[in-house]
């Protein structure tokens, strides 16, 4: 799917993917997609969740050899 930019999370733990994805997403447009890559399988609750506190929509997830995609479109 196509994106915009690309956050790398790969190796975070606790909190510090949220306050990296936090952090890089006051950078972008509203309407920009942003591909996160994680390798930790906690993402596949805490992004959704994270989604839904900010209102940034979900637009996709996938998974795969250990690494999980999210496509988000910052609103």
């Amino acid at each position: 799917m196509a994106h915009d930019h690309v956050i790398d999370i790969k190796g975070l733990c606790c909190s510090a993917p949220v306050i990296r994805l936090t952090r890089e997403f006051k950078t972008y447009a509203p309407g920009d997609i942003i591909l996160v890559i994680s390798d930790k399988s906690s993402m596949l609750s805490d992004i959704p969740a994270y989604c839904a506190m900010t209102r940034h929509e979900l637009i996709k997830q996938e998974s795969s050899d250990n690494l999980y995609h999210f496509w988000i479109r910052k609103t």
